[in-house]
């Protein structure tokens, strides 16, 4: 059996709580908490303004270069079958932010968060973001289209966004400014391997993993079981 796996699966679910990660992936079962619709908005606002612009216009911290445009890529991007240490099949495949081709002719992956600005802010995001290196590297294919090659990936990254300060206002608008910083990730695709082996290991088990202490759901559901 082949396991298809999300980038954004990779990262905190599996590491704050293994029994939530097992029951989202092989049963189903999941309490939602997904980010409100506003920072898909904000998303698609800053991406909307920075595609067609240089990447120095982003960060002094990136060569010069340019975003791929929505044409150059499919909606969906999937590897080829890779295989985690212990020999066992799996598949990544979703849809990045943005990347970019570099004027030498390497690329880029970076992911726009609206969050609190932090210097380190790329590692809670290392093994999504290594995720998408790894599908351009060995690329597959879906109905939609393949997805391309693109060699070497030499930068990872968060850009962050966060709400500063209201400039101006008129009738049910406002003009917002949002500081922004970059933090960039050393690639490790030996520790990539490593984390792809241990989620691997949880959802190949027959059994349910143990409630956790410090999973809010968890304790959320140990304490509706013992309601009376």
């Amino acid at each position: 059996m082949v396991i298809t796996l999300a980038p954004s699966d990779l990262d905190y679910a599996p590491l704050k709580c293994k029994r939530c990660f097992y029951l989202k992936k092989k049963q189903k079962l999941s309490p939602g908490g997904f980010p409100p619709p506003v920072f898909s908005n904000f998303d698609v606002v800053q991406k909307d303004y920075f595609k067609r612009l240089n990447t120095k216009d982003l960060t002094s911290d990136l060569p010069d270069g340019r975003f791929l445009q929505q044409n150059e890529l499919p909606g969906r991007i999937v590897s080829s079958e890779l295989e985690d240490l212990k020999k066992r099949k799996f598949i990544l495949g979703g849809t990045p932010d943005i990347v970019i081709k570099f004027n030498d002719n390497s690329y880029g992956i970076l992911d726009f968060k609206t969050t609190n600005l932090s210097d380190t802010k790329s590692d809670n995001y290392k093994y999504q973001l290594e995720a998408y290196a790894q599908i351009f590297t060995y690329p597959g294919a879906i109905k939609s289209g393949k997805t391309p090659k693109l060699q070497p990936i030499t930068h990872l990254g968060i850009l962050q966004f966060f709400p500063k300060k209201i400039l101006s206002h008129e009738e049910y608008n406002a003009n917002l400014q949002m500081q922004m910083s970059y933090s960039p990730l050393k690639r490790n695709v030996d520790d990539f391997y490593k984390h792809i082996t241990f989620i691997i290991d949880i959802l190949n088990s027959d059994k349910i993993p143990n409630f956790t202490d410090e999973c809010a759901q968890c304790n959320f559901t140990k304490n509706s079981l013992n309601y009376k």
